[in-house]
């Protein structure tokens, strides 16, 4: 059985062919191009198969599930034979970008389309930081994990969102507003440090997913040969929901080069890596 309980869905085009789902519980994969090692791997379905053989003669076939993919041995003949893949329930997959939470619980999203797919390693309510530029008279409904906000486009990107009900190994789909370019989700009650990089310098955010506020400290280590402008910064007073940050201009070398955030601010403090180009 898969680890992740995934949503309904199709799936893309694959590099040997595709997958068609003949009804609600049929999967047909048609083999364009047999692969060399004649396995056949079909991405994130989620649904555990019912048994697995070829179309055209009824013949089993050896299947296993590999994480969330099932890959099919294809028999020996040279032809590119159709699967037929009868399914245990309903089709339900997990998209290719799904993005399960780190240990903190924390996910650190830079979309690329309208739709983000977050699993969560454990159930807990969350809260969503949206980052980016809307119209601040702007009206947006989030929606994730069966609940619903109405905000203003200055509450989209001014403060956190929530709270979530996030279930366990469950892909749950995050609608991502036009303009939004960064989105941090984090357990409610979570102090979070993130870095935000500009054109000439880097700004160094904490965010309070707290339902209190919360005081700290901050430092932005640094790599043998690195200089900043500033590496220290205290905070107190931080509202629930609220952000602050400090701008600093960093100096080292060309490349790219993963920072973390050292942040002190009680026993939920949690920091986001991020990779800068210098």
């Amino acid at each position: 059985m898969a680890l992740i309980q995934g949503i309904p869905g199709e799936f893309e085009p694959q590099p040997w062919g595709e997958a068609i789902l003949r009804s609600r519980e049929l999967l047909l994969l048609r083999i364009a191009r047999r692969p060399p090692d004649d396995e056949v791997r079909l991405p994130g379905l989620a649904t555990t198969p019912r048994h697995v053989v070829e179309d055209h003669t009824g013949r089993a076939l050896t299947w296993r599930h590999d994480g969330d993919d099932l890959v099919v041995r294809l028999p020996d003949s040279g032809d590119a034979p159709v699967v037929r893949v009868a399914l245990q329930g309903k089709l339900r997959i997990v998209p290719q970008d799904s993005v399960t939470a780190n240990a903190d619980g924390v996910w650190d999203l830079t979309p690329l389309s309208t739709t983000a797919h977050l699993v969560a390693r454990r159930a807990a309510d969350v809260a969503v930081r949206f980052v980016g530029m809307v119209e601040p008279d702007s009206w947006h409904h989030v929606r994730l994990a069966g609940r619903t906000y109405g905000v203003t486009g200055q509450q989209l990107t001014r403060s956190t969102i929530g709270p979530f009900p996030m279930p366990a190994l469950r892909v749950v789909p995050l609608a991502v507003p036009t303009g939004v370019r960064r989105v941090l989700v984090a357990p409610v009650g979570t102090v979070l440090a993130s870095i935000h990089p500009g054109r000439d310098e880097v700004t160094v955010v904490v965010t309070n997913f707290g339902r209190t506020s919360a005081r700290g400290e901050v430092e932005l280590p640094l790599l043998p040969g690195w200089s900043a402008t500033d590496q220290t910064w205290t905070f107190d007073g931080l509202d629930p929901g609220r952000s602050v940050g400090w701008a600093t201009r960093l100096t080292g070398p060309p490349g790219d080069h993963e920072l973390r955030v050292r942040l002190d601010a009680g026993r939920r403090s949690a920091s986001s890596p991020y990779v800068v180009h210098l």
